[in-house]
């Protein structure tokens, strides 16, 4: 496809791309890297992040990296860039009802969001995936930080075979309850938090992991010695990204 043509062959990049969500009713966003030598003859492993908008040039120098010693095989990152236009006479972002369930408002446009944005995130994305960026994918990984890690979490709970791995940094949210299907059918969660967080998010990420342990689900949890800070989620995704 023509939207193409400035990424075969040639060095890695960054591209924002913008479609109508009807789900939502409103334009969203977009921020996919393209590995240098990207061909859409071939097949790629797909990461799939929330808080797209996180995917900078920076991102994108570490990614080549890592890419360009052969330590890895080249990975297509699609960031879904969230909504952090902040609600009307609150303190709280629209990302914020779009990332946790059951959150509470007085407008039926916020209570809704959660289900209308799943809805997006899940449908919609997948079908500007398909349709529009014409991807051949091997296999489908995602990645999410803070509330974003939480919505990971509903996206297992409500779509279990839509990711093979799930990467979850600082997860801020309770997301986690009610998890019903059986063990085996889950995918694997790579759950990491800051020792310098704030104390009832590493305490919710420990019970996260004991609720996990329970009821049998495969995943790691470590902590790293950082905060909730963009820079300290980057070099660990970098380095998690080397085991999926």
């Amino acid at each position: 496809m023509a939207i193409y043509s400035y990424c075969n062959g040639q060095e890695s990049i960054i591209k924002n791309f913008i479609f109508y969500s009807k789900s939502l009713d409103e334009s969203r966003s977009l921020t996919v890297y393209f590995p240098e030598n990207f061909n859409l003859e071939n097949y790629y492993n797909v990461i799939i992040c929330t808080d797209g908008q996180l995917i900078n040039e920076l991102y994108k120098y570490k990614l080549d990296s890592i890419f360009s010693n052969n330590r890895i095989s080249p990975f297509v990152i699609i960031g879904v860039n969230s909504n952090e236009r902040i609600v009307q006479n609150s303190y709280l972002e629209y990302r914020n009802f779009e990332y946790l369930e059951n959150m509470q408002s007085d407008d039926s446009d916020l209570n809704s969001r959660f289900e209308r944005h799943l809805n997006f995130f899940v449908n919609e994305v997948n079908e500007y995936i398909k349709e529009e960026l014409n991807l051949k994918i091997n296999s489908k990984f995602f990645y999410g930080v803070s509330n974003g890690a939480a919505f990971g979490v509903s996206i297992a709970k409500y779509y279990h075979e839509l990711f093979s791995k799930y990467i979850l940094y600082s997860m801020a949210g309770e997301n986690y309850k009610n998890l019903k299907r059986n063990h085996s059918k889950y995918p694997f969660f790579i759950i990491r938090y800051g020792n310098n967080e704030a104390k009832s998010l590493i305490k919710n990420n420990k019970k996260f992991s004991k609720y996990l342990t329970a009821k049998r689900y495969q995943h790691i949890m470590k902590s790293y010695k950082g905060g909730h800070n963009r820079e300290d989620w980057l070099n660990l995704f970098i380095m998690d990204i080397e085991n999926l």
